[in-house]
């Protein structure tokens, strides 16, 4: 009987170790399904286009779990982390790839009057 309750304690004590794990992947999980019902959009997978690699929900899903995370490893906390910081994440993305299309147009007219 020794041996069976020390390997149910240590079984318990992994489980304490890894439940903050646990609970944030779930949390940013969730916020990544929160993004798209929030979007409206479909679950896109992973495609090539153009040349151009799309991750789709799961590049969604990575920085959810990430941003999940990155706070504390309170549920609520980290759900709103992943909801949040992809949306910002998506916004600068479109800021900086609107900026640089902009710059290219600019390059291109000046070489057309010069």
């Amino acid at each position: 009987m020794g041996e069976m309750s020390h390997l149910a304690a240590s079984l318990a004590t992994m489980i304490d170790q890894a439940w903050p794990f646990v609970r944030c992947t779930a949390a940013g999980v969730l916020g990544a399904l929160a993004n798209v019902a929030l979007e409206d959009e479909v679950v896109v997978l992973p495609r090539l286009s153009a040349g151009r690699l799309y991750l789709g929900f799961l590049g969604n899903l990575v920085v959810s779990v990430t941003m999940a995370h990155v706070v504390n490893h309170d549920f609520g906390t980290a759900f709103f982390a992943a909801v949040c910081g992809t949306t910002t994440l998506r916004t600068f993305k479109a800021r900086i790839e609107s900026a640089f299309e902009h710059e290219w147009k600019g390059i291109g007219e000046s070489d057309d009057a010069g």
